[in-house]
């Protein structure tokens, strides 16, 4: 008698065993729903994330940009004053180095019209400053210091200097613009990211709740009418 009633209490009922299995599927059906839903938005929440960075390293090339141009005339203006090449130094490391930092930030913003137009007007007055300083530089060394301070007088290379420095700003401010939109979004993406993990987290109790009520709901019936 004690060995019949211990082999049915080891024994569940093919049915339950069938329910049991069974009723695991929707419990799976969220987890797996979960697993997609959080990988998509993380994805999403990466990306976001990745243009920020990008708008970050675009406003750092065009401030880059501008301190070169700005030491290269700071060395133009030390050897006009003085007749030293030495002072030269920061000039031709500053024209050296902005070819490449500028085409450093056209590659950042190729396909962007806007952006684009506004680095061919960028890279026109670029030019015509650098143009500007070398010939400053060549009436210093030729004519004397009275020549090269008559060319600064005209105030060519300052209006230069201030249209350089009004696209610059015009391309943060687009720049800027952009960067709180993708802040924006980004954060957007978080939101709905621990959105996600919590209805999953909150799903799966609910049906392991349901599931664990269930099966003492049929063990109890089974006790009842062993």
């Amino acid at each position: 008698m004690r060995s019949l009633r211990s082999r049915r209490f080891k024994a569940p009922p093919r049915r339950v065993m069938v329910w049991s299995v069974f009723s695991a599927l929707p419990m799976t059906m969220v987890v797996l729903l979960g697993t997609y839903l959080s990988y998509h938005f993380h994805e999403q929440l990466v990306q976001s994330r990745s243009q920020v960075d990008y708008t970050h390293r675009v406003l750092g090339e065009v401030n880059q940009l501008f301190i070169l141009l700005q030491d290269a005339e700071t060395g133009q203006r030390g050897f006009v004053i003085t007749g030293d090449d030495s002072y030269l130094d920061p000039y031709r490391q500053a024209v050296g180095a902005t070819g490449p930092a500028f085409e450093r930030l056209r590659a950042l913003l190729v396909g962007s019209a806007i952006q684009n137009s506004q680095m061919d007007r960028l890279e026109s007055l670029i030019d015509s400053k650098l143009d500007e300083l070398r010939e400053v530089i060549l009436l210093r060394r030729r004519d004397g210091f009275s020549a090269a301070g008559a060319k600064i007088a005209t105030g060519q290379g300052k209006q230069l200097m201030d249209a350089v420095r009004a696209e610059v700003q015009e391309v943060v401010r687009t720049e800027k613009s952009l960067l709180n939109q993708r802040q924006d979004v980004a954060k957007l993406r978080e939101r709905e990211l621990m959105k996600v993990g919590m209805y999953v987290a909150a799903l799966s109790i609910v049906m392991r709740i349901v599931l664990a009520a269930t099966l003492v709901q049929l063990r109890k019936r089974r006790l009842l009418n062993g």
